[in-house]
């Protein structure tokens, strides 16, 4: 259970990460379900109750602007609404948010795999082939040598290149409290977005799951970018972020209104909003 915010830019969250109650949500009738496309390179974390751009023609996901903050033209606002994910009892659907670090591949074996010259000629691999196909040096190693005890997380939470930062989740190690042996223990491997710096054209896994909404829709949340709302008030997903906020609402295409004052399972501060355009 988180005792601060951890969400990075929805204000109206008092603890951990923002959360998504479904009241009357007509993608679970009519199928408007959609979890094909993997998250743009420059987007590290995603909230339940943040709104993304489906741009299958880029084979994306994002929220509506390149890397730049360049607008883009990829269609309607989707709901992201993933299948919360925590696997330690102190853990409650406020410390659950999409990580690109946690959606990072990890590879396991009994003996060092992978290391290599800089120039990446000279890499031993599982019969002289590289992990992947390349071979790799060893800045690149995959897999750790028996009994190596150094983690890619040294200090439990900081980051590695190339990994998405913590938000403040505070990680264990890994390999600390996951596997009995020490034969096998997980390094992470090199795994991001084709165009992500350093990793070489290997295909990231971070997919969420993202619902088409209608007219008439109702869900619970706390992922609203601005701290106070009211009753009444009027909310559109923000270019650039995807949260939910007041500015730009009156003339925005998507329009949510907030039609009760709440609270979610944990008793935290939310609201009941409907779409109304």
């Amino acid at each position: 259970m988180a005792w601060t915010r951890l969400s990075p830019g929805a204000q109206f969250v008092t603890y951990g990460f923002g959360q998504v109650e479904p009241n009357h949500l007509s993608a679970q009738r009519t199928g408007e379900i959609y979890a094909q496309l993997p998250v743009a390179a420059h987007i590290d974390i995603l909230e339940n109750g943040q709104f993304v751009k489906y741009d299958y023609a880029k084979g994306v996901v994002d929220f509506g602007t390149d890397a730049e903050g360049n607008t883009l033209t990829t269609g309607e606002w989707m709901l992201v609404f993933n299948e919360v994910k925590v696997y330690r009892d102190h853990e409650t659907d406020q410390d659950f948010a999409m990580i690109r670090r946690d959606y990072n591949g990890r590879v396991y074996s009994p003996v060092g795999v992978g290391a290599g010259s800089a120039d990446w000629g000279s890499a031993q691999g599982i019969n002289g082939v590289g992990i992947n196909g390349f071979n790799s040096s060893a800045d690149w190693d995959m897999m750790k040598a028996i009994q190596q005890q150094v983690e890619i997380y040294g200090d439990a939470h900081n980051n590695a290149a190339g990994q998405a930062p913590d938000y403040g989740r505070n990680h264990y190690a890994i390999g600390n409290s996951y596997e009995v042996e020490k034969l096998n223990i997980p390094q992470m491997a090199e795994y991001a977005q084709p165009d992500r710096p350093g990793n070489r054209g290997k295909a990231g896994l971070m997919v969420p799951r993202v619902f088409k909404t209608h007219e008439g829709d109702i869900f619970t949340t706390n992922t609203i970018k601005d701290a106070t709302v009211t009753l009444g008030s009027v909310l559109t997903p923000e270019l650039g972020t995807g949260y939910l906020t007041a500015t730009g609402a009156s003339n925005a295409d998507m329009q949510w209104q907030v039609v009760k004052i709440y609270n979610l399972g944990d008793m935290q501060k939310a609201v009941k909003v409907m779409r109304i355009k």
